[in-house]
């Protein structure tokens, strides 16, 4: 049961992150009108405590989801916000400060095999998250990484899965290329 609320969760997630069409607002966030597909999504992700807003009182609907931001989506997807917390300070990444905001979440997703870098020691934090490597995370959180790899890797095989599953279904992006935004 544990799983299939994980795997809800993180589909959900992912259908409203990377979900291009209309960006509307919320009502708790000054820059989100109530009574949107969006609003309905923010309301319930924001109430897990997935989605966070900014200090300011805006959600910022139209911004692209970051690297960082995504590698916390996901971690407090699968409940690991107290493991991210105890795992503030140094990561393996060259880009990752210790006192960023996300050095947290970004250790536990690399020690989950979640997130991966560039391959020349830096993450990219505040990099925009493509819809391939959205997809390549939520995919390697539910646990089908072998499977994705068995069907080419990255990213052709992560997308096969994610559609195979129905984790993009609904899903409108330009391309796979395209930056997710927050709405």
């Amino acid at each position: 049961m544990t799983n299939l609320k994980k795997t809800l969760a993180v589909v959900l997630a992912f259908a409203m992150i990377l979900s291009m069409g209309a960006v509307s607002t919320f009502a708790a966030y000054s820059d989100v009108t109530a009574g949107t597909v969006v609003s309905e999504a923010v309301d319930i992700l924001s109430n897990l405590n997935i989605l966070t807003g900014f200090e300011d009182g805006t959600f910022k609907p139209d911004e692209t989801v970051t690297r960082a931001q995504m590698a916390a989506i996901i971690c407090r997807t699968l409940g690991y916000e107290d493991q991210a917390k105890s795992s503030m300070g140094s990561t393996v990444f060259n880009d990752v400060a210790a006192d960023h905001w996300a050095a947290g979440y970004i250790n536990v997703a690399q020690a989950q095999q979640i997130i991966n870098g560039y391959g020349d020691g830096n993450y990219g934090p505040e990099d925009k998250v493509t819809y391939e490597q959205a997809v390549k995370m939520i995919v390697s959180a539910l646990g089908y990484d072998l499977a994705a790899q068995r069907k080419g890797g990255y990213p052709t095989g992560y997308l096969v899965v994610a559609n195979t599953y129905g984790m993009t279904k609904g899903v409108n992006v330009g391309s796979e290329a395209a930056a997710a935004n927050r709405g």
